[in-house]
């Protein structure tokens, strides 16, 4: 009798420990955005500038203004990187280098001649 309760105790462990476990489900995507604008040189004077915020995706939120638009974005091309012509328009040939970062969810990195054609190729994103 207490060989047979054994057996059972020991296969009613293993099924338990067999049955499915269910995991936490994932947290939202959180990106730390930030963009820097070149260093242009007034007279005596070296003026750069930078700018950054949060973006949270599924759901949308953090500090961007645009968080819906840009997670959007971001799920339809994959990530930030796969994004390569996100809005219409024409740009000037004015070189004034921006340079945007991301670290978190995806760590990205790219310089533009100018704002216009980071906002022409990563829409909302950057648009902040």
């Amino acid at each position: 009798m207490i060989r047979t309760a054994t057996v059972l105790a020991c296969a009613a462990f293993a099924l338990a420990m067999a049955a499915p476990v269910h995991a936490e489900p994932a947290g939202p995507d959180v990106y730390t955005l930030q963009v820097f604008g070149g260093v242009e040189e007034r007279g005596d004077t070296a003026i750069s500038w930078h700018r950054a915020t949060t973006l949270t995706c599924d759901p949308a939120g953090g500090g961007h203004a645009k968080a819906e638009e840009a997670c959007d974005l971001i799920a339809e091309h994959g990530g930030i990187a796969g994004v390569t012509s996100a809005g219409d328009g024409f740009c000037t040939m004015e070189y004034r280098p921006v340079t945007v970062r991301v670290t978190g969810a995806e760590e990205y990195e790219e310089t533009f001649g100018n704002q216009c054609v980071m906002n022409s190729t990563k829409g909302a994103i950057f648009d902040f």
